[in-house]
């Protein structure tokens, strides 16, 4: 009873803040905290002093309040743990689908009005789409990114739970707001700019610099076609049409999901995304075979296997009841590595750990697999002086990983993870998969183990 009071508050909290986000009714809510700044060329210096300290203070309590409003939608997409062994009942009490290779994203639309946001909760578009239907509606989905041009080297996009490894530039944002934490070690991702405004509304409308050197005036103005071209690809349902489906079994929510994509028409607006549904299948060894062999019409990143009965798991590190698997026929990116084709590896393995005191380190399932000396956490996060403690996400290079004790051997603390650039540190269950598929021990993990898993061999 309690659990289930729980989720039907964290719910609550999506459908509010989804709404305030959507038509711009944030702005009232925060009124009572903003600060008002008069013009008065007859007041004092040290009242204009404070009226500038007043407004900076103003300033940085509306960037506090974005910023806690992104990290609330990065917590909102479901985190897969990483298949060590395939599940006793595959077949039987498990469904599968093929996750294209892609950055993830919520989309969420109110009435037609469409807002794209990334793992780190950040908006990556706004687009009007009038297929969606009435009421909120937030769907889990991954962007596939056709590149017309050729562009620079990119860098391997692996769904590492890394919020900041967006490749795109967000379309939309309000003039000069550029995220003013960038300085504190987040990688220099220019993809990290702070696009969570309500200027213009954003939905197709000029802003910002554009919109002013162009003399322009500050109405609705034309809408734009959306630019590049890309595909949302569906996976998932949290809320359609004001409908809670996030508290429905994965089976009910996916069979929900297929039976609303298709009845919407196929033709999308000329201002809006093309939406694909990834149909998900019971986990069978002709449906696993199909998924791995066929061509679906767009490059493969996994097999992503959700259990019928589990529920949408909100703001959780991991979910034991959705499982991500992959080899390299079926993804270039089967290991992390910068480079751009997959093939070449670092020579150490590269983790995000979540920093507890004494130097521990824990991964999302709260496993503390390592522990460094706290200066070194503390040189690494960027922090000096005694009263510094630190905390937060560390990025850190190990030797290598002892399985059976579920410790990693050579630690070495490398970066501290901002946290409006990721929420959540490395499962134990990816960490090891990764290290298995490096070490060419994946044997346990192969196609055929899932096949005959499936068949109950």
């Amino acid at each position: 009873m309690q659990q289930s009071e729980s989720r039907a508050a964290r719910l609550a909290d999506v459908r509010r803040i989804a709404m305030e986000a959507l038509i711009g009714s944030d702005t009232q809510n925060d009124v009572a905290e903003e600060v008002e700044v008069e013009d008065d060329e007859d007041d004092e210096a040290g009242n204009m002093s404070m009226d500038v300290d007043n407004h900076n203070k103003g300033k940085k309590l509306q960037r506090l309040r974005r910023l806690h409003r992104t990290l609330f939608f990065a917590r909102q997409l479901q985190v897969p743990d990483w298949m060590l062994a395939p599940p006793d009942d595959l077949a039987a009490s498990w469904m599968v689908l093929a996750r294209p290779e892609g950055d993830r994203y919520l989309l969420l639309s109110d009435g037609g009005r469409v807002e794209v946001r990334r793992k780190n909760g950040y908006v990556q578009e706004r687009y009007t789409d009038s297929r969606m239907p009435r009421g909120l509606t937030i769907l889990d989905v991954v962007c596939i990114e056709r590149v017309s041009e050729p562009t620079q080297p990119s860098v391997a996009v692996v769904d590492d739970i890394d919020a900041g490894s967006a490749a795109t530039a967000p379309q939309v944002g309000e003039e000069g707001e550029e995220d003013e934490e960038c300085d504190d070690g987040a990688e220099g991702h220019r993809e990290d700019i702070d696009m969570d405004s309500n200027a213009g509304g954003g939905y197709g409308k000029a802003s910002g610099k554009a919109r002013k050197s162009k003399g322009k005036g500050r109405g609705k103005g034309r809408r734009s076609r959306p630019s590049g071209d890309r595909t949302y690809a569906v996976c998932d349902v949290l809320v359609w049409g004001d409908i809670d489906m996030a508290g429905a079994e994965a089976e009910c929510r996916l069979f929900f999901l297929q039976s609303r994509m298709e009845e919407m028409r196929e033709t999308h607006p000329r201002r809006a995304r093309p939406l694909k549904l990834v149909r998900a299948l019971p986990a069978t060894p002709e449906s696993l075979q199909e998924l791995y062999t066929a061509d679906v019409g767009y490059p493969k990143d996994s097999l992503l296997f959700l259990h019928r009965e589990g529920h949408y798991q909100l703001d959780q590190p991991i979910t034991p009841l959705a499982l991500m698997w992959r080899d390299r026929h079926l993804s270039r990116f089967v290991v992390d590595t910068p480079d751009a084709k997959g093939e070449s590896l670092p020579e150490r393995q590269a983790v995000v750990l979540e920093v507890r005191g004494g130097g521990r380190l824990r991964t999302a399932d709260r496993m503390i697999v390592a522990q460094c000396p706290e200066e070194a956490v503390a040189a690494a996060q960027g922090l000096t002086g005694k009263g510094n403690k630190a905390k937060g996400l560390l990025r850190c290079d190990v030797q290598s990983v002892d399985v059976a004790n579920r410790c990693l051997v050579g630690v070495v603390p490398k970066t501290h993870i901002p946290a409006r650039s990721r929420v959540w540190a490395d499962s134990w269950g990816r960490i090891v998969f990764q290290h298995l598929h490096r070490e060419g021990k994946a044997s346990v993990l192969s196609f055929d183990a899932l096949i005959r898993a499936a068949s109950g061999v």
